[in-house]
């Protein structure tokens, strides 16, 4: 977080001869959890108690791109059971890999039977092209996901995401990139899939009760 206030403090950088004006800090959430027995090993809720009471390790928010490992894992899911995935932009198909190459250019994604659109960005890094799923997922590129849950199809993506307690995800194109709701708990918690072979543990904190006997 000293990184992080330091990076605030940078862009409020206060013009010679000018006042500094009040700087509103980012607010953090902290769950430290087992990913074997899903116990909730340390919570924090926020910076400063004091300045909001808001518990923020409980609070909704869109996931963003922690989301993503899941699409990924639903297209492994479709390797497992042996189906092959087709991507009609580079003409490829065959059973997902690592090496499957995805394309990740500005794309409209049409669902709800035609009647809406969806056109992902990748505002930060701009658009890689014929990219393969391995760089797509370490760069984090919103296009090439997004294409990827099409051809796993995000009814299949959602279904996975709340099999590992996401309970908000629903089956749209912007599913793969994170814009439903979980608090930083459901995600701790959907984490423990990666760790458990898929096998999704609930998070939890209270052991015990012992009365003075």
């Amino acid at each position: 977080m000293k990184n992080v206030d330091e990076l605030v403090r940078k862009q409020h950088k206060t013009p010679k001869g000018e006042q500094p004006g009040p700087i509103t800090y980012p607010q953090v959430a902290l769950v430290a959890i087992n990913p074997h027995t899903g116990q909730i090993l340390a919570l924090v809720g926020g910076r400063n108690y004091g300045a909001s009471q808001l518990n923020h390790a409980v609070s909704q928010r869109p996931t963003g791109s922690i989301f993503k490992p899941f699409v990924y894992a639903a297209a492994y899911n479709s390797s497992l059971n042996g189906l092959s995935l087709s991507n009609g932009d580079t003409g490829g198909s065959g059973v997902f890999t690592a090496l499957t190459e995805l394309n990740d250019e500005e794309t409209t994604f049409t669902y709800d039977n035609g009647r809406q659109t969806y056109t992902p960005k990748n505002l930060i890094s701009g658009y890689k092209g014929d990219v393969t799923a391995a760089y797509a997922l370490a760069h984090s590129l919103n296009a090439a996901t997004v294409q990827l849950g099409q051809m796993v199809g995000f009814d299949n993506v959602a279904a996975l995401a709340r099999s590992a307690g996401i309970t908000n995800a629903r089956g749209t194109p912007s599913v793969a990139i994170g814009t439903y709701n979980a608090t930083p708990i459901d995600m701790a918690g959907a984490y423990t899939v990666f760790a458990n072979n898929g096998v999704h543990l609930t998070p939890w904190m209270l052991a015990s009760v012992r009365n003075a006997s």
